[in-house]
């Protein structure tokens, strides 16, 4: 049985329970006073509201997704804390066994998005790329600028900062801590989803985009289709999962850019280890849901 450790709200593991079928268990982080559990070091067992049951005898996988962006009620923050804990042990459990499938919800804590870059830039072009206080060691740079989020984590008044064009270095403040980047002249934003060493890519058009964060200008009610599939060259896909292999996954979405309007020449620009990818499929024309859910019980 595949114990899924997740959130009630969450769409992509709405259809991952459906498409599965039987033999998956639902944890539900923000849920997690209506379960009934034990764990301890020869046993574990869970059981939910309604008495269905995943023991350490029967379970065969674990999949992590997006568990911790849920929050419980009013619970004092360190009861919090105690649940969090006993997930990461029977996320632990899995993994000592070989059993957790796709990436720790700590991945990038681990390793951090320059470390990937250093990386990457094995197989693919990157952009030119720093992380500075003080706006020291920059002069290599172009006039042409981005600046961006490592951490992607709310400010105290619940603002994000997306990846933004600059127009030079003396608009930013010397005394924050900035991820700055080249900026990429480009037609497409490139985005591939892997699965098991399958790739799935998409391309979705920058001409008339206000902004230079697709996200910004994502249509939640998916109305209109915005990625397009399109076929890798064997030398792209050869260079990815060859950094796939040396970034030690399976599973996850790498965001590119392509050189101006070439798909053949593509800049890395991050890999999104627990990334979004159900938005590329909405209609599951493509096959990811499919393809996620045969990974999982294989």
């Amino acid at each position: 049985m595949l114990l899924l450790i997740t959130g009630a709200a969450d769409g992509t593991s709405d259809r991952l329970v459906v498409n599965y079928g039987d033999g998956v268990f639902r944890f539900n982080y923000d849920l997690w006073h209506q379960y009934k559990v034990v764990f301890t070091t020869e046993y574990w067992s869970i059981e939910n509201p309604v008495g269905l049951k995943i023991d350490s005898s029967e379970a065969t996988a674990c999949f992590w997704w997006k568990a911790l962006q849920y929050y419980p009620g009013n619970e004092d923050r360190a009861i919090k804390e105690e649940v969090k804990y006993f997930l990461r042990e029977i996320y632990s459990w899995f993994k000592l066994r070989g059993l957790a499938k796709g990436n720790s919800p700590y991945y990038h804590n681990d390793l951090g998005k320059i470390n990937i870059l250093s990386i990457a830039k094995k197989y693919f072009p990157i952009p030119n790329s720093a992380y500075s206080v003080g706006l020291i060691g920059l002069s290599n740079f172009s006039d042409s600028l981005i600046v961006k989020s490592l951490a992607s984590s709310q400010s105290d008044d619940k603002s994000v900062l997306m990846t933004t064009s600059i127009p030079s270095l003396d608009t930013l403040d010397p005394n924050f801590p900035w991820f700055v980047q080249d900026e990429i002249e480009s037609d497409w934003d490139v985005t591939i989803f892997m699965c098991d060493s399958r790739l799935f890519a998409f391309k979705r058009s920058r001409i008339g985009m206000d902004g230079i964060d697709w996200r910004t200008q994502q249509d939640f009610t998916f109305e209109d289709q915005e990625w397009f599939p399109f076929d890798l060259t064997e030398e792209t896909t050869d260079s990815l999962l060859s950094l796939s292999a040396e970034l030690g996954v399976e599973f996850g979405r790498f965001d590119f850019m392509a050189e101006r309007d070439d798909l053949s020449k593509l800049f890395f620009l991050e890999l999104n280890a627990s990334g979004q990818w159900v938005f590329l499929d909405i209609e599951n024309r493509y096959g990811l849901v499919d393809s996620v859910v045969s990974w999982l019980k294989t």
